[in-house]
């Protein structure tokens, strides 16, 4: 329903619960999420990283087979198809090394943010109590 762009007023109200139940259940997703980032950063990354490079080498490998069959071929409309679908394959793999290259650098700010937030609420607890 979130996908949806329903509110949380909105799905509290479709599923019969109160609104403060569904953003409860929404911040226990972010923080899901979050850590699905994280531990992919931390642990996938080189793979992912090494798989779509490995996509991109194929798909110019195949692009230039086509390319030098393109001099032989008496029907270029198929051969433009085809490089078409390369183009596609090649789109898809850079959209997702760039997904995977920019989970790093927002989770760097989000620990940022924490350390930050965890600094003041120490400075706070430390500052002397005025007398009324």
């Amino acid at each position: 329903m979130l996908a949806q762009s329903m509110t949380e007023q909105e799905i509290a109200d479709k599923l019969g619960v109160d609104r403060t139940t569904i953003s409860r259940d929404v911040k226990v997703l972010k923080q899901m999420s979050q850590q699905f980032v994280y531990d992919l950063a931390h642990s996938d990354l080189a793979y992912y990283y090494k798989q779509c490079l490995n996509g991109i080498e194929e798909a110019k490998r195949k692009a230039w087979l086509i390319f030098d069959r393109l001099n032989q071929s008496s029907n270029p409309g198929a051969v433009k198809d085809s490089l078409l679908a390369l183009k596609l394959t090649v789109d898809c793999n850079e959209a997702q090394f760039s997904l995977f290259k920019e989970g790093p650098a927002i989770m760097q700010i989000k620990r940022l943010e924490e350390r930050l937030m965890h600094i003041e609420s120490r400075e706070r607890a430390q500052e002397p109590r005025k007398e009324i």
